[in-house]
């Protein structure tokens, strides 16, 4: 049809990565797993939205827990901000999978 399709795929990341970014921002670096988990558990559930709501129901819950765990006994007279663990987690997560993906 005449449309650039690698100009047109740069500027469909670039604007999901900044509304993502900007949606984050104002629901908090928590709200972060959300968008995190369900890319991290379609592998064990496979393709049944039914399976896939339940373990990112209960992996998102286990992540939170452990990341609240480590904030509370990384320093222990004081306790970290979980959104600090929870924003590491992804930033990693980000940084692999636009390095597993290239555009």
């Amino acid at each position: 049809l005449g449309v650039p399709v690698a100009r047109m795929r740069r500027t469909t990341f670039l604007v999901a990565a900044f509304s993502t970014a900007i949606l984050v921002s104002v629901a908090g670096v928590i709200g972060f797993v959300g968008l995190m988990i369900p890319h991290l558990s379609r592998p064990l559930a496979g393709p049944l939205h039914l399976r896939l709501i339940t373990s990112c129901a209960l992996f998102g819950a286990v992540l939170l827990l452990a990341s609240d765990l480590l904030a509370r006994t990384l320093l222990p007279p004081q306790e970290l901000p979980i959104g600090i663990i929870t924003s590491s987690l992804g930033a990693f997560f980000v940084v692999t999978m636009v390095v597993r993906n290239r555009l």
